[in-house]
């Protein structure tokens, strides 16, 4: 699978081109913010508090806060915050369930079993519950997020990757390899691990969309990112008490959230289909 035939691709679903580029827009928004705006984002003006957005008569792009607060520096701000968790805990949870996978897919016997039973009983667990209880315990932060999440998701990859490899371990490539008196280290880093990297790239597209979502629900219900901290998450909370008479707060925060989990899941959806053709999204 090439660039081109990726692109080429594109070119003939025009609904997953435009995922594709509101998934970018969005994520060059959050990188390149400081440059989009210079309010400080919890710069508080109790003066001009709950002002509608600047082409209502208000306030600022997309209005401001309860607390007179810039709301289009923290929605941007928010995003940064989304995208960094999201890729951090999609790095975590594709590393270890890729090691995990890569193990019991190509050496199977019992330590297949042992490591996919340890796989199954995590997945038993609610991961947002988990994570709940896990933040209740050891306290908020970015960095504890981010691993809790990615903890939370490894089981997805090793399951992928587990399935991928069982597959290549039988082909002729592996099989020769493996004749000629080929460490198992050097056929799994040279010949398996190459061939699972579109599978896995497939999913954590898939995953970085879930992930998203996760840390915003976390961040409305108050286990997520703690001030000074902005999450798209804690703005909805913020704003739901007001949706009657300043809606802008929560439906802004809502849908720049909304475009951003359905983009990045779409783009996943396809990036699995050409992937793997025979495997079904759902």
């Amino acid at each position: 699978m090439t660039v081109g035939s990726l692109l080429g691709s594109l070119r003939r679903q025009p609904v997953i081109a435009v995922a594709a580029i509101v998934a970018a827009v969005l994520l060059i928004l959050a990188v390149a913010y400081p440059l989009l705006t210079h309010v400080d984002p919890n710069g508080s003006q109790l003066r001009l508090r709950l002002q509608p957005p600047s082409w209502l008569g208000g306030e600022g792009l997309l209005g401001t806060d309860q607390l007179g607060r810039d709301l289009w520096t923290r929605i941007l701000f928010g995003l940064r915050t989304s995208f960094l968790v999201s890729i951090g805990a999609c790095v975590v949870g594709a590393v270890v369930g890729t090691a995990v996978g890569l193990a019991a897919g190509y050496f199977g016997g019992k330590l297949d079993a042992v490591l996919m039973r340890i796989t199954d009983i995590q997945l038993s667990f609610p991961a947002l519950l988990l994570a709940m209880l896990v933040v209740g315990l050891l306290g908020k932060g970015i960095w504890l997020l981010v691993l809790i999440l990615g903890l939370s998701t490894w089981m997805i990859f090793a399951r992928v990757i587990r399935s991928a490899v069982l597959q290549i371990r039988s082909t002729e490539l592996v099989v020769s390899s493996t004749s000629i008196g080929a460490t198992r280290t050097r056929i799994v880093l040279r010949h398996v691990l190459p061939n699972v990297l579109g599978p896995l790239a497939a999913l954590v597209a898939l995953e970085f969309a879930r992930i998203m979502l996760a840390e915003a629900s976390l961040s409305f219900l108050g286990f997520g990112v703690e001030p000074p901290g902005i999450s798209l998450g804690a703005i909805l909370a913020g704003g739901r008490d007001y949706l009657q008479s300043q809606w802008w707060i929560a439906t802004f925060a809502g849908l720049f959230l909304a475009l951003a989990v359905l983009s990045t899941n779409l783009v996943g959806s396809w990036l699995q289909r050409v992937v793997d053709p025979t495997r079904v999204t759902t």
